[in-house]
């Protein structure tokens, strides 16, 4: 069963793209990490996953009922 599902995800600040083009789906009992360099928009896919952020362009589609959980790192 499919938690949520991530489908043609973009986001630019200013002139700079972090990521275009992004679509996932997570399943219920699988783990995902998320590994990139520093300033590649890791924290902004989570935030925007979360819905704290909203996206340049793309969907992020919950399964009906799902709590998401977001600690912002300091």
């Amino acid at each position: 069963m499919i938690l949520i599902n991530a489908h043609n995800l973009s986001k630019s600040f200013a002139s700079k793209t972090l990521f275009a083009g992004v679509s996932f789906g997570i399943d219920e009992g699988e783990r995902v990490g998320l590994v990139g360099p520093n300033g590649s928009g890791k924290s902004t896919l989570l935030k925007i996953i979360a819905g704290q952020m909203s996206a340049d362009q793309g969907q992020v589609s919950p399964k009906r009922g799902l709590r998401l959980g977001y600690l912002e790192q300091i």
